[in-house]
Parts: structure tokens; C-alpha cells; sequence
């Protein structure tokens, strides 16, 4: 007895020790590692796509896995003219919102006693007198420098793809030759668990994402906003991270509308107003109805999920933080010896328990079969 809590403790030491380093791996080796996460959620969510067109309509499975992947390429195209339409945009029309700028930040001079100098810009007296010369031209190069990571490991992210959803046709066989009996049962188990909770995650998550940004759109297009498809498509972006993202989202959609239409507040009200009771209703009421009890994960683990892999991979990884998050409550809570991370991360204990006793008895069951 004595024995075995013994290895116990030296199981739980050696495994705190092998996350920290996995920590430090996904950190320093985030070239690799983040496009093939990005690749694996992918194929995990287009993989029941591809079966479809495979078993449905009788297509070869390289064929279906090309149509899935230009159907990806068709979307990123769409996504990437968006955002280049509205930067192309923006900057055109920045002079005319210059003048708006100044009247803006003489009021706030004159009540904060900051000197202002009439005979120079805006933008040369907000470095002057805040000095944040520094921080646009480091924030400048850092989404830059996103952009340009990002659109070179597109091509990167879609080979991974296609060719992991070839080789999830034959998944199984090997599932089958590398386990046997009692594991090969649970590695399964754990296997389809995860892409079924992936893709419902994403689905549902892209689905009320979307309507968010539609809904945001059609918001702030009758009162005149400018950019109402960059407010739609950011809404759109920003709501795949939690609370956070459509918090971000609102103030800036706000924000922008009070430099427009100033000194007039009512559409800034407007846009307040509606925009925060979209995303209110479909993110906290509609999206947990949905969902239902099958996510289950802690919100403090979420938020402290976001930290983590907003540290480990940016903004990027700030989407990925909640689909990762369900992926290791999933593989927790089939390995009995990770229960308690399981609880841990789950919302519910008892819930949490409750699918614990379901896994033990379909593990008996699945025994006394074989």
C-alpha cells in the first residue's frame, strides 16, 4: 500500500514536471506547433464533411478531402478581401476623421490642462504631449508582423489538413493495430468524444459568431456608420473569444461611432444600447441553450485558459484556448487517474461524476462483450 502511493506521488511530480516542459515546447516552438493545432481543429471539424461526401455521395476520399480544402481556401479568400477592402478604406478616409480627432482631444486639453499646439497635426501633438510614439509604431509592427506570420502559414495549416484528412480514413485500423482489448475500446472512445465535441463547439460557435455579425450590421447600417461591414466582420471575429472578445467588440464598434457622429450622442447610444443586447442575449442565453450541458467547462477556467494561450500563441491562441480546453476536460475524464483535472476543469462536479459512472459502466460492458 505504502508502495503505491509512493508511486503515486512520483507519477504526480514527473507529471507536473512533463506539462511545464510541454509548456515551455508549445511556447518557444509556436512556428510549428501553432499552425499544426490550427490543422488538427481543421480537420477535426470538417473530418464528419468529408465522411459524408465519402459515404453519401460515393466520392473518392482524396476527392472529398479537395473539395473540403477549396471550400476552406474559397472562405479565407472571402475573409482576407474583407479586411483588406476595409483597411484600404479606412486609410483613404483618415483625413476626413482627423478633424474629428482634434475637436475630440482639444475638449479633453482644455479639461485636463494639456498643452495643445495649433500649428501642428492631431497625431504629432497626441505623441507630444502623451508620447505614444513608441507604442503605435510597436503595436504597428506586432499586428503587422501577425498578418504577415499568419497569411504565410495559411498554406502551411491547409497542407497539414489535407493530408491529416487522408490519413483519418484510415484512423481507425490503426487505433486498432497500435491497441488492443480494453485500451483499444477507451482510445477510440476518446478519439470520436473529442471531434464530436470539437465540431459541435465550432459549429454552434461559428454559427452564433456569425449571426452576432450579421445582427451587428444590420445595428449600425440604418444609423450611417461607416465601415458597417468591417463592425459586422469584426463582431464575427471577436465573439470566438468569450466574453472578452465581444466586450472588445462593443466598446470599439462604440467608440468609433462617438468619433463619427460628435458632438450628436444618440447613435452612439444607439449603437451601445442594441450592440451590447445582441451580444448579451446570444452569448449568455441563446449559445447556452444551445450548447447545453455537453461543454460544461469552469468560466474562471476559461478566462485563465485565454491568459494562458494568449501567452503561449497570441490572439491566435485566444481562439484555439476554449476548443483545447474541451479537448483535454475530454481526454481527463476517460483516464481515470486525470478525473480530478477533469473536475477541476468542469463547471459541475457532479456532472462531471455523473459521466464518470456512465464511462465505467460502458467499460464493463464493452469487457463482458469481449
Amino acid at each position: 500500500m505504502k508502495l503505491e502511493q509512493y508511486n503515486k506521488h512520483i507519477f504526480t511530480i514527473l507529471s507536473f514536471f512533463a506539462f511545464a516542459l510541454l509548456i515551455v515546447t508549445l511556447k518557444f516552438t509556436s512556428v510549428v506547433t501553432l499552425p499544426l493545432t490550427v490543422a488538427i481543429l481543421i480537420s477535426c471539424a470538417t473530418f464528419p464533411a468529408v465522411k459524408k461526401l465519402n459515404s453519401k455521395l460515393k466520392l473518392p476520399w482524396i476527392l472529398a478531402t479537395l473539395i473540403v480544402a477549396v471550400l476552406i481556401v474559397i472562405l479565407i479568400i472571402i475573409l482576407l478581401t474583407i479586411i483588406g477592402t476595409s483597411v484600404s478604406t479606412i486609410v483613404n478616409q483618415l483625413p476626413k476623421y482627423e478633424e474629428k480627432f482634434t475637436t475630440i482631444y482639444q475638449f479633453f486639453c482644455e479639461k485636463l490642462n494639456i498643452n495643445y499646439d495649433t500649428d501642428q497635426s492631431f497625431f504629432q501633438n497626441l505623441w507630444g504631449s502623451l508620447r505614444v510614439r513608441d507604442f503605435l509604431q510597436k503595436a504597428a509592427f506586432s499586428v503587422s508582423g501577425n498578418v504577415i506570420s499568419l497569411i504565410r502559414n495559411l498554406s502551411i495549416i491547409l497542407l497539414f489538413s489535407v493530408f491529416l484528412l487522408i490519413e483519418m480514413k484510415n484512423g481507425r485500423e490503426k487505433v486498432n493495430a497500435m491497441f488492443k482489448n480494453h485500451y483499444q475500446n477507451r482510445v477510440v472512445k476518446i478519439l470520436n468524444k473529442t471531434i464530436s465535441e470539437t465540431v459541435r463547439y465550432i459549429s454552434i460557435k461559428f454559427l452564433i459568431s456569425l449571426a452576432t455579425g450579421v445582427l451587428v450590421y444590420l445595428i449600425v447600417l440604418p444609423v450611417g456608420v461607416d465601415f458597417a461591414v468591417l463592425w459586422g466582420f469584426f463582431s464575427f471575429i471577436m465573439n470566438f473569444i468569450p466574453t472578452f472578445g465581444s466586450i472588445f467588440s462593443v466598446g470599439l464598434t462604440t467608440l468609433f461611432t462617438l468619433i463619427q457622429f460628435y458632438p450628436n450622442f444618440w447613435q452612439t447610444f444607439y449603437v451601445l444600447i442594441l450592440t451590447t443586447i445582441v451580444n448579451l442575449t446570444l452569448g449568455n442565453i441563446v449559445e447556452p441553450k444551445i450548447e447545453g450541458k455537453n461543454l460544461g467547462i469552469s468560466p474562471f477556467v476559461i478566462l485563465v485558459g485565454l491568459t494562458f494561450f494568449n501567452w503561449i500563441w497570441g490572439f491566435v491562441g485566444m481562439i484555439l484556448a476554449v476548443p483545447m480546453i474541451v479537448i483535454i476536460k475530454i481526454i481527463c475524464e476517460n483516464v481515470s487517474f486525470l478525473h480530478p483535472i477533469a473536475i477541476l476543469l468542469g463547471n459541475k462536479p457532479q456532472e462531471v461524476e455523473k459521466e464518470f459512472v456512465k464511462d465505467e459502466e460502458n467499460d464493463l460492458e464493452q469487457e463482458d462483450s469481449i
